[in-house]
């Protein structure tokens, strides 16, 4: 069956819908960096002083670099939740591993308690920490006589994965530990029970599957999923999470069922995608007004309604791909359950929703799509 297009829900090649929101926000987050709104103590200020026209320069003779940096979590994360002095260090990293720092490099003069960065492998924690860097092109001066030459990691904690992205043995989102849902105590990196290459194997398998039976939502994952992060073996719980500081970033536990971790990164990456779009409009006016949801226990405001409805939309196509292809993974019973979550879901929304002018084609694309699916489920 020929759906509805539905951009920002399901991807409608050749039109990239994501990328001019992509380049939106990391342009929000250049400035909001540059032009930092909170306050910082003496010795912060000071520090920050001193490198923020050199980062302006950056920013204007290689915004591509400069904003492709500012799109790595590890980076994006600490910046957006408020962390400056944890976010500066990493971006001088990055900058310094393109080589556009310049002739002379960049100094910085707070502590640093770590340097982590996902293409190098590298976790480097110093305790105490070091006062005083100079970043330059391939090399940071650690102190006087330790100097790091800027290449991958003998002993990496970034794992590459198949479909781009990396796992991560590293975490430098200030809010992981923060959680909403009622079922859970925050996003505590941890490999569980398994070695790091079972991750990888997993995500990898589980990608694939989106890549066989939805190529033009795997080619949406290319772009916008950066990074998961492990958040440990819970046997058939399924665990998951993503949060709009980060975007790209994925909360994930390892599931013993492939397609139910297929199911949870879909479900997260969707909500990298609305939290994209929320980061320059709202999408809905009345977001915060408190509805029952479809998949939590607890009264969820509107704008949780629609987030379960927009990342189990694919889901549901996800599956019925499965089933017309003959897959042995196909599961008629879970088809029909998502369709049910979708059709309680979009009730919810086209009685109460008020779509703003960004958000009315989100809806309206939902709508569509959830209509088609609900009328061909029901035949």
């Amino acid at each position: 069956m020929a759906y509805p297009s539905a951009p920002y829900t399901w991807p409608c090649p050749p039109i990239d819908a994501l990328g001019p929101w992509r380049n939106r926000q990391l342009r929000q987050l250049a400035r909001r960096l540059l032009d930092w709104p909170h306050p910082l103590a003496p010795w912060a200020l000071h520090a920050w002083q001193q490198v923020r026209e050199p980062l302006a320069r950056v920013l204007k003779e290689a915004p591509a670099v400069f904003l492709g940096s500012l799109a790595l979590p590890t980076i994006a994360a600490p910046l957006a939740g408020g962390d400056l002095i944890g976010a500066v260090p990493h971006l001088l990293l990055e900058l310094a591993r393109r080589g556009v720092l310049g002739e002379h490099g960049v100094f910085w003069g707070a502590p640093v308690y770590r340097l982590v960065s996902p293409a190098l492998g590298a976790d480097r924690v110093f305790s105490p920490p070091l006062v005083g860097m100079l970043f330059q092109n391939g090399i940071v001066a650690l102190r006087p006589t330790d100097e790091w030459v800027l290449a991958p990691e003998p002993d990496a904690r970034a794992w590459p994965l198949a479909h781009g992205g990396w796992l991560l043995g590293a975490d430098t989102n200030p809010l992981a530990m923060v959680e909403l849902h009622p079922d859970k105590d925050g996003n505590a990196l941890s490999f569980g029970e398994a070695p790091a290459e079972q991750w990888v194997t997993a995500i990898d398998e589980a990608r694939a599957r989106i890549a066989t039976f939805a190529p033009e939502l795997a080619a949406e994952h290319a772009q916008v999923l950066a990074g998961v992060v492990p958040v440990g073996t819970h046997g058939e719980k399924s665990l998951s999470a993503s949060y709009q500081e980060a975007i790209g970033l994925v909360y994930l536990s390892l599931h013993p069922s492939s397609v139910t971790m297929t199911e949870a990164l879909i479900h997260e990456v969707q909500h990298s995608k609305l939290n994209l779009l929320s980061w320059s409009d709202l999408i809905v006016e009345n977001h915060t007004q408190l509805y029952a949801s479809p998949v939590r226990p607890d009264p969820r405001p509107l704008w949780g309604v629609l987030l379960a409805a927009h990342a189990f939309l694919p889901v549901a196509r996800l599956h019925r791909a499965m089933l017309e292809a003959g897959s042995p993974d196909a599961d008629h019973e879970r088809y029909l359950a998502v369709c049910e979550l979708n059709h309680e879901a979009m009730e919810v929304l086209r009685e109460a929703a008020k779509a703003t002018d960004a958000g009315a084609p989100v809806l309206r694309g939902m709508d569509e799509l959830e209509r088609a699916m609900w009328s061909e489920r029901a035949s």
